[in-house]
C-alpha cells in the first residue's frame, strides 16, 4: 500500500446485499495498491455482509463498516465513509453501481499537467440490472476523448441556473460518481455544519457544497462508471407515482422527517412525491437559504421547463398525466403563477416495446444494454471500454476552459 492513497471509494449499502457482494468483487478484481475502499453496511441483518466481509478483510485496502444494531440514515451512513476515508480524493458510488479504479491515473495525470485539481468528474452510463427491465432499451457512452478545466462560475451557473431545461442540470461536480480531494471535503466539514454530509439527499448536497467551495474543477468526456438501478433502486421507483409515495415512506422513517415539512419549504411548494427534477430543486433551495447564497437570476423559468420535461419520464401514460397535473397545480399557485407558461410537457411516449437507435450520433454511442449477455454494470463498462480511447490515449486540455452546451 502507499503512504496514502491516491482514491478511496466508498459505497455505503442498505438491505441490498446481493447487489453490494458483486459490486464489491467487481471492485477488488483491480489489484492496484494506490486505492482504498470503504464498505459500508446499514442493513437490518447485519449478519449477510459479516460473513461475506470475512473473505474480504484480508485485502489492506479495505476497511469495513458494519451494521451498528440500528438503521442509520442515509446521511449518517454516507458520513461514516469519508470519516473513514485516507485517500487524497474520495468518490462515493451506489451499491449497485460500478466505477473503474484505474481512473486514479486519470487523476495522476491531470495533477501531473495542473497541480490544483480539486475536483474530476465523468460522463456516466447507464445499466438497468436484469431484474429492472420494464421495456428494452439501449445505453449511451461519450465518445469524447478530451479531458478539460471547467471554470467554477461556469459550473456553478450551469447547476443553479437549470440551463438547458434537462430534468437534472448541468455540471453535477460532486463526490458521488465523481473525485472530490479531501482537502476540498475537509474545508466544507468546516465550513458547513461539522459534518461531510448534512443533508438527508446527500448526492446534491455534496454537489452544492462543491460548487462554493473547490476552485479548481476538470471534466472528463469519457464515462468511467455506471449508474446501475436493480430492481429495489431508489431510481427504479421514480417513474411511478404510487412506487415514488411507497419511497417516500421509507425515506421518511429512516430520516426521522418528511423533509417536505421542513422550515424552508415554505415558500418553496414542490414536494419530493413529483419526482427527482423537484427533489434536486428541493435540495438547491435549501443550500441556498439555509447558507444565504443568492438564487441564479431567471432560474425560475429554466426550471420549469425542466419539470416538463420530467413528467415524460414517467412509466405509464396515467403517471404521466397525474404529473402533469400535480406539477400544474403547483406552477398555478407558487409567485402568482408567472412560471406556469413555462411549464410545457412533452408528449408521453409509452416506452415498453418503442424501437430504439444503435450506432454512434453527436458523437455518442448507442448500443443494446443487453449486448454480449452483460448481467452487471462492470460486465457493462468492461465490455464497452473496449469500443472507447483507453485512459491513457486521453488528451489533457487543461490549458483551455470548457464551454458549457
Amino acid at each position: 500500500m502507499f503512504a496514502q492513497p491516491k482514491l478511496t471509494i466508498c459505497v455505503p449499502s442498505r438491505n441490498r446485499q446481493p447487489y453490494f457482494q458483486e459490486t464489491i468483487r467487481s471492485l477488488l478484481v483491480n489489484m492496484r495498491t494506490d486505492v482504498e475502499f470503504v464498505f459500508a453496511d446499514n442493513s437490518d441483518d447485519a449478519s449477510i455482509m459479516n460473513d461475506f466481509m470475512e473473505d474480504v478483510l484480508g485485502d489492506p485496502r479495505v476497511k469495513y463498516l458494519p451494521s451498528v444494531g440500528r438503521v442509520l440514515p442515509m446521511v449518517e451512513n454516507w458520513d461514516r465513509c469519508v470519516e473513514a476515508t485516507t485517500g487524497e480524493f474520495v468518490c462515493m458510488i451506489g451499491d449497485d453501481d460500478y466505477v473503474d479504479v484505474d481512473v486514479a491515473d486519470l487523476i495522476r495525470r491531470c495533477q501531473a499537467e495542473y497541480p490544483a485539481t480539486d475536483v474530476l468528474i465523468w460522463s456516466r452510463m447507464t445499466f438497468n440490472w436484469p431484474d429492472n427491465r420494464p421495456q428494452h432499451c439501449n445505453i449511451a457512452a461519450n465518445l469524447d476523448t478530451g479531458v478539460y478545466r471547467v471554470p467554477r462560475s461556469t459550473a456553478y451557473h450551469e447547476f443553479f441556473s437549470w440551463s438547458g431545461g434537462k430534468p437534472s442540470p448541468n455540471m453535477a461536480f460532486g463526490f458521488y460518481h465523481g473525485a472530490v480531494s479531501m482537502r476540498v471535503m475537509n474545508k466544507m466539514k468546516v465550513k458547513f455544519g461539522g459534518k461531510y454530509c448534512e443533508y438527508p439527499v446527500v448526492d446534491f448536497e455534496n454537489i452544492c457544497k462543491v460548487l462554493v467551495t473547490a476552485e479548481h474543477m476538470v471534466y472528463s468526456g469519457r464515462p468511467f462508471s455506471v449508474l446501475g438501478s436493480c430492481a429495489k433502486a431508489n431510481s427504479a421507483k421514480i417513474k411511478t407515482a404510487e412506487k415514488m409515495e411507497e419511497q417516500l415512506a421509507v425515506f421518511t422513517a429512516e430520516t426521522g422527517r418528511n423533509i417536505d415539512d421542513d422550515t424552508h419549504m415554505k415558500d418553496f411548494p414542490f414536494p419530493t412525491t413529483l419526482g427527482l427534477t423537484a427533489c434536486i430543486a428541493q435540495v438547491q433551495h435549501w443550500f441556498l437559504s439555509r447558507y444565504g447564497y443568492s438564487p441564479m437570476k431567471g432560474w425560475e423559468a429554466n426550471f420549469a421547463e425542466a419539470c416538463g420535461y420530467s413528467c415524460s419520464l414517467m412509466s405509464t401514460s396515467e403517471d404521466n398525466d397525474r404529473a402533469i397535473e400535480n406539477y400544474r397545480n403547483v406552477f398555478s399557485k407558487w409567485k402568482g403563477g408567472q412560471y406556469l407558461k413555462h411549464f410545457k410537457p412533452i408528449d408521453f411516449v409509452d416506452p415498453v416495446g418503442a424501437p430504439f437507435f444503435t450506432g454512434v450520433s453527436d458523437n455518442q454511442l448507442y448500443i443494446d444494454e443487453e449486448i454480449g449477455g452483460v448481467r452487471t454494470p462492470a460486465e457493462l463498462y468492461h465490455f464497452v471500454a473496449q469500443m472507447l480511447s483507453p485512459q491513457e490515449a486521453m488528451v489533457l486540455n487543461l490549458a483551455e476552459t470548457f464551454k458549457a452546451a
